[in-house]
This record gives C-alpha cells, structure tokens and sequence, in this order.
C-alpha cells in the first residue's frame, strides 16, 4: 500500500505486482478433559499420519493429562485407522478414524462398528452432537449414559490419553504386530514386515515362515492392550513388541528382494532341506520321507508349478528333490548352476506337453503285429505289405528291405518271422493288400486264418458238438525261443516222445496261450489316472496322493464299495458291534485282493444254530463239511473267503482264525 502511494504521488504508471494471498494460521485446538471416570477401551491405536517426516498441524491437538490441572498441557496427535469403543447402559458405542482428503475423518458406530450410526465426517464437533441428537431422540439410553457421553469425543475415547501418545510414539521407532482376531492374520503380518501383499507377493513364503516359527526359551507372547502382540521374555519380565527373530526376517525379505531367480530358488531350496534335516534329527514321529506330498508341493511352490494343472511334472519335481538332497548332503550348499538346468527341465517338460497336447492321436503301427489285433501289416521302411516280422529289429520288413538291412553287421544274425497269410482271403483271390495275416491257427484243420475270416466264416464250418479253440499266433517271439523251449521240454521228459505237433515259427504252445490267458493288472498309476502319483510312507509302503482332491489310498481299489449279495435266498446281514468294526476293514481287504481262493461247499447257518464255545459264546469262524458258520461273514462271496497256503510245497486251506 506504501508502495502504491508513492507510485500514485510520483504519477507513475508502471504495474506493482499484487500481494501473494497470506496462508491463514492453523489454530491447534486444546481438548478440555472432563472430571470422569475413563471407560474407553482401545481395540487399534492406529498409526500416525506424516507428510515429508512431519505432522500435519490438521492432525494435532493440545489436552490437559491431568483433568483437575487444566492449563498444563501437552501436544498430541491424532491417528488414523484408530478404534475403540465406550461402554454405556450395556451397549457399546465405537468411535473410529481415518486418513481424509484434508484431514482426520470420523465415525461414529453402534452396539457393533459395522453398525453405522453417524456417516464419516471431518467435522468431529458437529458429528459428535449430531450423535448425542440421534441417542436422545432414540430414548435407547438412560440420563446418566448421556451425560457420561456429553465430552470432548477425542478425550472420551481415548485419543486425548498419555498411554495413547506413548503407544503412537513408539509405533513409529518400534514395528507393531497387530491382532484383530484370535492370531494375527497374513495381512497383519505383511504390514508388521512393512512388505506390500501385491509387490512382495513373491516372498509370501517369508512371512508365513515368520507366522509358523516358534519362540525360542524364554519368550511367551500375548495379546495387549489396542489388539497389540507384545512379547515377554520370562527370564527379565522384559515387554517388547518386537518378536524375537525381526531382524532376522526383515533382512532375509530385503536380501529376497534384490536377489535374481536362481538366488532366490537356490535359498528356499536349501531352506526347505534344512528344515527336513533339522526335522528328522528331532524325531518327530510324524515326519514324512523327503519324496513325498508335502515336499513335493513346496518345490511345486518354489519352481511355480501348478501341480494340480500340470500333473506330469510330480515326476520331474521328484527327481529334482532327489538330486538336490544328494547334491545338499555332499557339499552342504547348492550350486547355482543346477538350479538353471532345473528351470530349463521345467520349461522343456512344458513344452513337449504342450506339443503332444496338440499332437492328434495316432494308434501305434506296432501294435498291429499283436495276437489280438486285427488289419494289415506294412513295412516299416517302404509302407508296402510286409512279408515278414524282425523280432530283434521289433519292425515288419518286406522281403526285399529286410534282406537290403540285414547284409551287414549284427543284423546277418537276425531271423525273421514269415508272416502266414489267411488261406481264405488267399482263396478269395483278393489282391495283396487286402490279403490280412494269419493270427489264429484252428486245432481242427490246422489252417492259419485272420481274425474276421475265422468268426464269420470258418467257425461256421466246424463241428458243434466239437469244443474247439483257434490257438493264437505270436510273431514277436524268435526261433531261438521256440527251439529253446523245445529242448526243455524234451529234457523234463526224455523218455517220452513229445506227442504234440511242433510248433510253427512265432506260434505260442497251448500251455503258453493257457498260462498267458488270465487277465492281467495294469500298473496302479494307469487305473487311477494321471492326477493319482505313487509314494512311500516311512515303513516303505506304498500309498496313492491325488492333489487336486488332497486324498490318498493305500490300494488302486475302491475299498468302500459295498460287498456283492448273495444268490438268491440268502440275506445279507450287517455286521454289529466291535466285532463287526474290527472285521470289516479284513474283509473288505480281503474282498479286493487278487490272490485266488477256494471253497467247497457253502451254506448259510442262522446265528441260533452256530456251536457254542466252552464260555458260552457262539464259534464265528467255525468250518464244518467246508461250510463256513459264521453270520458276520455271510455277506461275501465264499470264493472270496479262503485262499490256498502253500505249506512245505502242499497245499492246504485256512480259516480266518489263522490270518
């Protein structure tokens, strides 16, 4: 203005610059302290708001720590993310903040703090009469809980309270686990190591080894006052929030944090056969080998493998435990350079089960060559119909690349197996490559005939009375084991002339077809599917672990399918009492076991018939006239029984008494 004046007196014209607006002065407003009672219960302190390293003058207050000395104050500051609550008439009123737009933001909440009684506002005067308002007209509270609630709200509930503003000062110097519930969940632990669940979620396996570790002698912890975890060391009574092993976490996420990939899965690998080391040396009875599913989802875990949308690598990962246990039990420490080739495994695995994925399905031509299956045979080198079969080389051959193969060599030494052509399709006059190979030779005319020409045409010229059976022809088998087989024969029995024919090259004997006639069990893994993976428990049994389902079986059977009915007449009787639960797992073991049994007769005896002991009771497992006695068995079938024992090379049969 002085300026301006003299400008004005001067006459001079030129432009002053206008004045910059002045900040106006924040005033800290002082909370008055009433002469009461405190009942606030605190359930989060909450943290304290900072900008650049300093407070903001929104988020500060004066009070008085001593209500009955009002003009000694001190500085405070108000938290955000605090809560708690004020008991009244009993009912609960809740008091909680908020980091705002431009400053603390409040609310108000009833009997619960998701029951919202007054919406958030930065106005903490207004909000809080508005509640006092609201409570009145509600006519909920008695005269007495309404003058106790007529304060200052941040003095009511606590903010405005010395063990409050220690509780902050500290927060800030010393890390703070918080507990809302009954232990500290994933999210309190991530921010107690101030990690981000979004940018750290790489390294959860820090924190949740920080969550499942125990406190060594002599720390307990317990749950404080503002839902705080505070640790207390027995020996000194010495109270500290911070646990025991901090450093040690916080530096192994900061070191995680910079290391690269192969650093980073080198570490948890040597973790894990750590703790496995350390776990077998402390005898826990409950330890399992370290190929088994819980080792094996933790290197899923490690090498990000998906194992319930990747099952072919459960045997992948098994090799690599293997070899890095090995590796681990050697030279103490992994090299980095077995993890890259581990990677390099991992993607290859992937790739190729993508690229057989992809692939169509093609049925094995080799597959053609087999006693059972039906169609035409073609060379392996110049897809013209074979003439003949090379066991050693386990391909068909025509004649003319068979002998251009087998010139030089080892090959000179192979024989092949002439391949029989069908007599029918021959006699048809049908051209070559519709002329299908022999497999079944008829034990009645002797003739070689395919699969279809025997059952449509030649069965039907054969003698109905006649029970007659084509023996099947096998090319796969060599010379040498037809001649060798010979030879055994005629020397178990030299003085008795064989009486049977000799068998054609690549034709199996009738006691072969006999022997090789019952079914055979395929490998449990591919009954079960490929999601079932086989393991071995610490006796060396072997069980069967589904991870998608998290189930496991000892046996590739349902064991709790129900047992078969009898024939008609017969009733099934359930099996009672401890008896029966004791029974029950036998029987159903006994139910889906492959090894034959055998039983003469069987007839079912009502319980009131059974022979009594000596002590009164009914004999269960009586056997008379081959006749088992017993109603708690009655409902299997009898070859499902009793099995044959071989005892000194004798066969004899066994009771249950005797299991």
């Amino acid at each position: 203005a002085f300026a301006r004046a003299r400008q004005s007196a001067s006459g001079a014209t030129a432009d002053i610059p206008p004045e910059a607006p002045q900040v106006p002065e924040v005033k800290i407003p002082i909370v008055r302290c009433k002469n009461q009672p405190r009942r606030h219960k605190v359930i989060s302190f909450g943290y304290t708001v900072t900008v650049d390293g300093e407070v903001p003058d929104v988020y500060k207050f004066q009070y008085p720590p001593n209500p009955e000395s009002p003009e000694e104050v001190y500085p405070g500051v108000i938290p955000a993310g605090f809560q708690a609550g004020v008991p009244c008439d009993e009912t609960m009123i809740y008091f909680q903040t908020r980091d705002g737009a431009v400053g603390p933001e409040y609310q108000v909440a009833y009997t619960h703090p998701d029951n919202v009684l007054i919406e958030w506002s930065d106005d903490v005067d207004a909000l809080w009469i508005e509640t006092l308002q609201t409570l009145e007209d509600a006519n909920e509270l008695s005269e007495g809980a309404l003058d106790f609630l007529d304060a200052d709200p941040l003095y009511l509930f606590g903010i405005a309270d010395p063990a409050t503003q220690k509780a902050l000062e500290k927060a800030a110097t010393v890390p703070m686990l918080k507990c809302t519930g009954q232990r500290p969940n994933l999210e309190e632990w991530f921010a107690y190591l101030n990690a981000d669940r979004e940018l750290d979620k790489e390294f959860t396996w820090v924190i949740e080894s920080m969550a499942e570790v125990e406190l060594p002698p002599p720390w307990t912890s317990y749950k404080g006052i503002g839902s705080v975890v505070c640790y207390l060391n027995n020996e000194t009574n010495e109270t500290t929030w911070k646990h025991p092993f901090f450093d040690y976490f916080a530096k192994l996420l900061e070191h995680c944090r910079f290391a690269s990939r192969e650093e980073h899965i080198k570490l948890r690998i040597n973790r894990m056969l750590w703790s496995y080391e350390h776990d077998t040396t402390t005898g826990d009875a409950n330890q399992q080998p370290l190929v088994s599913p819980q080792y094996v989802k933790q290197m899923g875990d490690i090498l990000r493998v998906d194992l319930i949308e990747e099952p072919y690598m459960v045997r992948t990962i098994k090799t690599f435990l293997k070899a890095f246990s090995q590796q681990y039990r050697l030279e103490e420490e992994l090299d980095t350079q077995e993890v890259k080739w581990c990677l390099e495994i991992v993607e290859n695995e992937r790739a190729k089960a993508l690229i057989a994925r992809d692939l169509p399905f093609q049925e094995d031509p080799s597959d053609q060559i087999a006693p059972n299956a039906h169609g035409q045979l073609y060379c392996a080198e110049c897809s013209a119909v074979a003439s003949c079969y090379c066991p050693h080389c386990e391909d068909c051959f025509c004649q003319v690349d068979f002998e251009r193969l087998h010139m030089k060599g080892n090959r000179t030494h192979h024989k092949a197996n002439e391949i029989i052509p069908c007599c029918l399709c021959v006699a048809a006059g049908k051209p070559d490559h519709l002329v299908m190979p022999a497999k079944l030779q008829c034990t009645y005319t002797f003739a070689s005939y395919c699969h279809e020409c025997y059952a449509r045409k030649h069965v039907k010229t054969l003698p109905k009375k006649l029970d007659l059976k084509p023996v099947k022809i096998d090319y796969t088998r060599s010379n040498a084991d037809n001649v060798s087989h010979m030879r055994a024969r005629n020397k178990a029995k030299p003085q008795t002339p064989p009486l049977d024919r000799v068998s054609a090259p690549g034709e199996k004997t009738a006691m072969q077809e006999m022997r090789e006639g019952f079914s055979h069990s395929a490998p449990a893994e591919n009954m079960l599917g490929e999601k079932w993976h086989a393991f071995y428990d610490r006796r060396g049994v072997r069980y069967f672990y589904n991870f998608e389902t998290q189930e496991s079986m000892r046996r590739p059977q349902d064991l709790e399918k129900e047992p078969k009915s009898l024939e008609s007449g017969h009733k099934t009787l359930p099996l009672k009492g401890d008896a029966g639960s004791r029974s029950l797992p036998m029987l159903r073991q006994l139910t889906t076991s492959k090894a034959p049994r055998f039983l003469k007769t069987w007839t079912h005896k009502p319980e009131d018939k059974l022979p009594a002991l000596s002590d009164g009771r009914t004999n269960g497992t009586d056997l008379q006239d081959g006749a088992l006695a017993s109603a708690s068995f009655a409902a299997l079938p009898a070859e499902l029984l009793f099995r044959p024992l071989n005892v000194k090379g004798k066969q004899q049969k066994t009771s249950l008494r005797m299991w």
